[in-house]
């Protein structure tokens, strides 16, 4: 069987970044603050927190620090999270916030992240 080219975030990785973020707001962080601490790109980070991509281990690890966590307690608690939804981990539709093609909606894509996001433009 062949590689193949990585794609949307299965629920498991959504989960994983959802968890990040949930962290991040429980910091009192803005999105700027914590990519000041990060060494990946703000676009390479917005892709990830959507879930267009998934995250890979270099991502959770340094997630992680920059939140003061461990990779192992944010991975815990998304997996728990999928598995009291009943959704498989490699799901890829059906996720609790969806689009109308069935993939996983993240933060971004919610009312009012728009209005969040440019004030902390302003703020920076």
């Amino acid at each position: 069987m062949g590689r193949v080219e990585i794609g949307v975030a299965a629920a498991f990785a959504y989960e994983v970044a959802r968890e990040f973020d949930v962290l991040r707001t429980k910091r009192g962080l803005t999105h700027a603050a914590l990519l000041e601490k990060l060494t990946i790109s703000r676009n390479y980070y917005y892709k990830r927190l959507r879930g267009e991509l998934p995250l890979n281990l270099n991502d959770v690890a340094e997630l992680a620090a920059a939140l003061g966590t461990t990779p192992g307690a944010v991975l815990g608690r998304a997996e728990r999270s999928i598995r009291k939804s009943g959704r498989a981990l490699t799901d890829v539709s059906g996720a609790l916030d969806t689009d109308v093609d069935g993939l996983p909606m993240a933060a971004l894509d919610r009312p009012g992240f728009e209005a969040q996001q440019e004030s902390e433009q302003h703020d920076s």
